[in-house]
């Protein structure tokens, strides 16, 4: 069963379906959403709406802000809750699942490509635990922005179609209004939904859930006879490189449990995420994150642990020895993306013998000097033989590092104009920083702008040059935790 194209057409004359649900029933509990009180609709990613092809006229039809708000009962909508476990913080919690979100249906585009479309803070399921379903203000803000974000920086996410607020009140550590985010990906399977069933003996809905994700997401694997080693693979893959894209633009995730882990390699669940200002790999910004577990150095590591645990759940469809040899592919796969990304944000495409020791000496300098990584990369884009870093403070660390660095310019064959240009659109100028995200949450209007911003990375901007810069004295210091 599929869908029409959602382009041109009114939402009460689409059709929806949810392949996951009609292969796997089992691995949802139907729930009723809860709407917030006098919705408004704070944004809408209209790239992501042509994509899905819905007409953006819709935006203004109160029938779409009903549609953001859960609040509406087409045939083929289905609002469902998922069953999933995962290792928190190095332990396994038995039962997880979503406690504050609910898959609403699936939609295919004109392309037939599949999307799966997913409500963040509808309210209470059976996986709310002590918890209330909800999401604030503040949380999906950051969703909102940082999952556009990381798309616009060639990092594979989930997305999010829109973002509306209400007049309810939700008691975090203090009392805020009510949120929900539209969530949008291929999708929203986790380490987690395998652990499940692998750990509560249901071997036969595990082999069906793996054979759909087969089927569907990696297709040329379906009818091979080594189609779960083929499978194992590929993610070890995904996420490795997922990994290093993290690392290449200072991307700390913060909550780095098996549960929050994509089966497909994408970005999932913006809890407490940052992004550094200065290079530290000690960097941890989750609050609640006392050793250090989810540090920015910690992280490769961490993603091949959970690899690990996922390998475990797939014990019986894949022998130890196929687990273990796949799993030893993941630091070389993660280090070759990982010295490839760095080159290339050094406009470095010619690989030579020396360069671990010449990445080795970028990073040691990053470190000693405490520049700013993203400005570093960036005026580095602007670099010119013989010149100098605009903006980045001088040090004898640094004049040391550009002597090593025109010494390697020299190796490479690509003109200065084209290395240019390509660092460009490498380095981006603008990233999610704290205090951009706490600027957009003190003040939800500056959104717009910070998204159109956001999703633009690598231009100048030059009217909102304050964003590209880091905190200002007002906004350091700021903490994240795991409160949504």
């Amino acid at each position: 069963m599929t869908t029409q194209a959602l382009s041109r057409k009114k939402l009460a004359d689409l059709n929806f379906t949810n392949r996951l649900y009609m292969t796997a029933p089992f691995l949802f509990a139907k729930v009723a959403p809860e709407p917030l009180k006098n919705p408004k609709i704070l944004h809408v990613n209209s790239a992501l709406l042509n994509q899905l092809n819905i007409d953006e006229n819709l935006i203004g039809n109160p029938s779409f802000l009903r549609f953001l708000n859960g609040d509406l009962d087409f045939e083929g909508l289905f609002f469902g809750a998922s069953f999933y476990s995962g290792h928190q913080f190095g332990h396994y919690v038995p039962r997880l699942g979503d406690g504050r979100a609910a898959t609403v249906a699936e939609i295919e585009t004109d392309e037939h490509k599949f999307f799966e479309l997913q409500l963040k803070g509808s309210g209470l399921t059976p996986f709310s635990r002590m918890g209330d379903g909800k999401a604030v203000v503040r949380s999906s803000i950051r969703e909102y922005l940082a999952s556009a974000h990381l798309k616009a920086l060639n990092i594979p996410t989930t997305e999010a179609l829109g973002i509306i607020t209400g007049d309810d009140d939700v008691y975090r550590e203090q009392i805020e209004k009510g949120s929900m985010v539209m969530r949008v990906s291929e999708s929203f399977l986790r380490f987690g939904h395998f652990q499940y069933y692998a750990h509560t003996n249901q071997e036969q809905e595990l082999k069906t859930l793996v054979n759909f994700v087969v089927d569907h997401y990696f297709i040329h694997f379906k009818d091979h006879p080594n189609s779960y080693n083929l499978f194992f693979q590929e993610v070890v893959k995904r996420t490795a490189k997922l990994f290093a894209g993290w690392q290449s633009v200072g991307f700390c995730h913060g909550v780095l449990n098996t549960d929050n882990m994509s089966i497909l390699g994408l970005t999932l669940d913006y809890g407490p995420y940052g992004f550094i200002e200065n290079f530290d790999q000690d960097y941890i910004c989750n609050h609640s994150d006392h050793e250090g577990r989810y540090s920015l150095g910690n992280q490769p590591g961490i993603g091949m642990w959970n690899l690990e645990m996922l390998g475990v759940a797939l014990a019986s469809l894949i022998s130890e020895e196929d687990r273990k040899r796949t799993l030893e592919t993941y630091p070389k796969i993660f280090f070759v993306e990982y010295r490839r990304l760095l080159l290339e944000k050094c406009g470095l495409y010619q690989p030579v013998e020396a360069d671990e020791e010449f990445l080795r000496l970028l990073l040691n300098m990053l470190v000693v000097t405490k520049v700013d990584y993203t400005q570093f990369f960036r005026a580095l884009s602007h670099y010119e033989k013989g010149g100098e870093l605009k903006n980045i403070p001088g040090s004898s660390e640094l004049k040391i590092w550009l002597v090593q660095y025109e010494e390697r310019l020299s190796m490479e064959e690509t003109s200065q104009n084209v290395r240019l240009e390509k660092m460009l659109a490498m380095n981006p100028k603008f990233i999610l920083r704290n205090y951009v995200a706490q600027m957009a949450i003190d003040n939800p209007s500056l959104v717009e702008k910070m998204f159109e911003v956001l999703t633009h990375p690598f231009e100048e901007w030059n009217d909102h040059e304050e964003w590209a810069g880091p905190a200002p004295v007002r906004y350091r210091n700021l903490s994240v935790s795991c409160s949504s």
